[in-house]
């Protein structure tokens, strides 16, 4: 449906019409420039912005130089409900070794139904979150194999998810809804992804590991997993120690997450 009540000035009907060819999610002021170029108008880029700003074809974003295009099948000027759209907007201007992680990573991976609030992004250790992204939670990790690209974004791999649950179990919140979708993750990962993101990390980020395989049915790789783990002494803790839980000792967890497994007697 095309919107009547967003005017179109003539000097910059070109630039808006190349735009709704392309229909971008972004706008940059390069893009700007690129198009006051090719469509040979008589305004700068800076001064098409703010024409298109004014009149709600264009959306004010907290990363400087870029902003959200809003096509005229919208309902007017509003958004298009990207929950990541400020992350878009800084990688498309400055380079940022982000990536979609944690629960976000299992919900863009196609695991988990719900999108968390707030989104979760993963910074190496040091590096600073871009203050335009402080509505993100983030998380410390590098991840050792490659990620995967969905619409556009770096989001972790389902084995990186899972090695990171299994080291950093309490810096995943969405433990209660694991049961519906770690059957699914367990297919799709391998030993020896695994084995490279839970390189130099202990034993207990193995075991913790091998264990949610174990639960999702993925027996015969738990077992592979934990065969390759480095020394170490347990037991383990899966989930909030105050909860009822129940010891698996093939593993040397106790685990306090699966409703399925809890008995009253936790191991000390």
């Amino acid at each position: 449906m095309s919107i009547s009540h967003r005017s179109v000035p003539r000097s910059v009907a070109p630039i808006l019409e190349a735009l709704e060819l392309d229909q971008p999610v972004l706008v940059t002021r390069e893009l700007l420039d690129d198009l006051v170029a090719a469509e040979d108008v008589e305004v700068s880029g800076s001064v098409a912005a703010r024409l298109l700003r004014e009149r709600g074809w264009l959306l004010p974003l907290r990363t400087t130089g870029v902003w959200e295009f809003a096509p005229g099948a919208r309902a007017g000027s509003i958004g298009g409900g990207d929950p990541f759209i400020e992350l878009r907007a800084r990688l498309e201007t400055r380079p940022l070794e982000a990536s979609v992680a944690a629960e976000s990573a299992a919900w863009l991976q196609g695991l988990a139904s719900r999108a968390p609030e707030p989104q979760v992004l993963c910074l190496p250790p040091g590096k600073r979150l871009p203050r335009s992204l402080d509505e993100f939670r983030v998380v410390r990790w590098v991840p050792s194999i490659p990620m995967s690209d969905i619409d556009g974004l770096p989001v972790w791999s389902v084995s990186t998810l899972l090695a990171f649950m299994g080291a950093r179990p309490d810096q995943f919140r969405d433990w209660p809804n694991v049961s519906e979708w770690l059957m699914d993750a367990a297919q799709r990962t391998s030993v020896e992804a695994l084995r490279s993101e839970l390189a130099e990390r202990s034993r207990s980020a193995w075991a913790r590991t091998s264990y949610l395989l174990l639960r999702g049915g993925a027996a015969k790789t738990a077992d592979e997993l934990i065969a390759l783990a480095p020394d170490g002494k347990g037991p383990f803790h899966l989930g909030p120690r105050e909860r009822p839980s129940k010891y698996d000792r093939r593993f040397d967890v106790v685990d306090h997450i699966f409703p399925g497994s809890w008995s009253v007697k936790a191991a000390q």
